[in-house]
């Protein structure tokens, strides 16, 4: 059975996001509320733990994941660069949900970059999720909280339809906010690619990158 903790989505309760934490250093999976869709998140420099959440997703290993970091020195310590042009995408658009592609620094597992050289990086502007990066000390996994090719999760039951008693811990932050999900792009190189268009307008994330 998971263990479910209660947590305040505004104003994060230390002791949930310290027992989350200790969680995710055991190699375990934590589903957690975004401000997009419930994500599931180990520690991306777990291999075992990587493995166990394509495995949990039925999701194809050939099929990235992206990631969340806390700030910008975290980012720093896990890209190989930062063009100048996307420090004005990361200053207009984060926190939020504009996830970017940056080309993935030596501490990022293959695993998650499925050998493309690439890592989908964003920070989050959900309380909760960015509380848990912050404290963890390094980056987690940023996936929907479904099985592949399913429906996105808006809250815990939702999630729990779809992995009954295969989870290990969910932080139920109430409902999420209806969302198109997160816009993705690629920047890994220098140029500006548009991926997925979501929750951040596409024609807004061009006109910034424009600058």
């Amino acid at each position: 059975m998971s263990d479910i903790y209660t947590i305040n989505s505004r104003d994060p309760e230390p002791e949930i996001i310290s027992k989350a934490v200790e969680y995710l250093k055991s190699g375990k999976v934590l589903v957690y509320p975004t401000e997009t869709f419930y994500g599931l998140g180990v520690d991306v420099t777990n291999e075992k733990a990587i493995k166990r959440l394509y495995d949990l997703k039925r999701r194809d290993y050939g099929l990235p994941i992206a990631i969340l970091v806390a700030d910008k020195p975290m980012l720093e310590e896990y890209v190989e660069r930062v063009a100048d042009p996307v420090n004005n995408l990361i200053k207009a658009f984060w926190p939020g949900p504009l996830t970017i592609l940056f080309p993935a620094g030596k501490k990022i597992s293959k695993s998650l970059t499925t050998n493309t050289g690439k890592i989908g990086i964003r920070i989050s502007s959900h309380p909760v999720a960015t509380a848990i990066v912050r404290e963890l000390g390094r980056p987690i996994t940023t996936t929907s909280a479904n099985l592949s090719g399913y429906p996105p999760s808006l809250n815990v039951k939702h999630v729990l339809k779809y992995f009954k008693d295969k989870l290990d811990m969910c932080l139920d932050g109430g409902e999420c906010d209806p969302s198109r999900g997160s816009t993705v792009i690629d920047v890994a190189d220098e140029t500006m690619a548009i991926v997925r268009d979501g929750a951040v307008p596409a024609d807004q994330v061009i006109k910034v990158f424009q600058q």
